[in-house]
């Protein structure tokens, strides 16, 4: 049975419009090699992709030069003792802007697990240092690799018993943790990497007032679609973006594959086309969304010239 949040292409579109700005491998918490990932886009028919992996670019630099692909990742932040997400399109993953913040983030967040290690109980930790959640594959540890590593070792049921009682955002709101930086300072890497900001998934954080405090630390734009999001919600965040002048985006925030599918949560064309634009992909503001000459993008338009293949 497909997903019952997948959202499908409006009257009047077509499959040249599909895109899908946050998409993950296994160079961070995903289960596809990044080949496969660009294989399962091809085969969807996506017009442009990124691989948005968390605080690292390796996949990226893996499929350098594949058709559609845009250069991107999923930034780690903190607000208010919360971890934000936020997404970065089409910036210079060679900026050393980026690289130090991207560096800097994966640090923090080794520090982080290990402190979080640290806490649970020794029935849960005992035996288990940093170097279990390694699997030779991801250059960033996240708490998925915990609590693989959780339940390979038998010290938790599933995956679903370590994050609801151990791992959860609500069991880390704790200023004693190491923090992530500051919204304001992530955007701020990104955009000098000429790049553009996106709240993602923001629909996890649930109140509409945190979610403004984050769009007011100087992000771009939000992804207005994403899975297990209310159509109230959808509507709310299309109003929300255009209140405030923001670029609209929307993701599957693919793991593995199954019920979701890259570009399943793609937007109309004349949706997508503002941030198109903002990235100066080659086609944008030709109105029907379809192929088009490859174009340069204008001083400022955000992409890196020289790290994208026309389709």
């Amino acid at each position: 049975m497909a997903d019952r949040n997948v959202r499908l292409l409006l009257p009047g579109d077509d499959h040249s419009t599909r895109c899908d700005f946050h998409l993950h491998t296994d160079r961070s918490d995903g289960v596809m090699a990044p080949k496969a990932l660009a294989d399962s886009c091809r085969r969807a028919g996506l017009r442009w992709w990124a691989v948005t992996d968390h605080d690292t670019v390796a996949a990226w630099r893996e499929l350098v030069g594949t058709p559609g692909l845009v250069p991107g990742v999923e930034a780690t932040a903190g607000l208010d003792g919360r971890e934000v997400h936020i997404v970065g399109l089409g910036f210079d993953p060679d900026h050393p802007a980026m690289a130090e913040l991207l560096a800097g983030i994966r640090q923090r967040r080794e520090e982080r697990l290990a402190a979080i290690l640290a806490r649970l109980p020794a029935k849960l930790r005992d035996g288990i240092g940093l170097d279990d959640l390694r699997d030779g594959r991801a250059e960033t540890l996240t708490r998925s690799h915990l609590a693989k590593t959780l339940l390979r070792k038998c010290r938790v049921k599933s995956i679903y018993e370590a994050f609801s009682q151990w791992l959860g955002d609500e069991h880390l709101v704790d200023p004693g943790l190491p923090g992530f930086p500051a919204i304001a300072v992530v955007a701020g890497a990104i955009r000098a990497a000429g790049g553009v900001a996106l709240l993602a998934h923001p629909g996890i954080y649930r109140q509409d007032a945190f979610i403004t405090a984050a769009l007011d630390c100087g992000l771009d734009g939000l992804e207005i679609d994403h899975p297990e999001l209310a159509p109230e919600r959808r509507s709310y965040f299309d109003q929300l973006a255009a209140e405030r002048g923001l670029l609209r985006s929307s993701g599957s925030d693919l793991h593995a594959p199954g019920a979701r599918r890259p570009g399943d949560w793609s937007l109309p064309g004349q949706v997508w086309q503002p941030l198109w634009q903002r990235l100066g992909l080659p086609g944008a503001g030709s109105g029907d969304g379809g192929p088009a000459k490859p174009a340069q993008p204008a001083p400022g338009a955000g992409l890196h010239t020289g790290i994208l293949s026309q389709r």
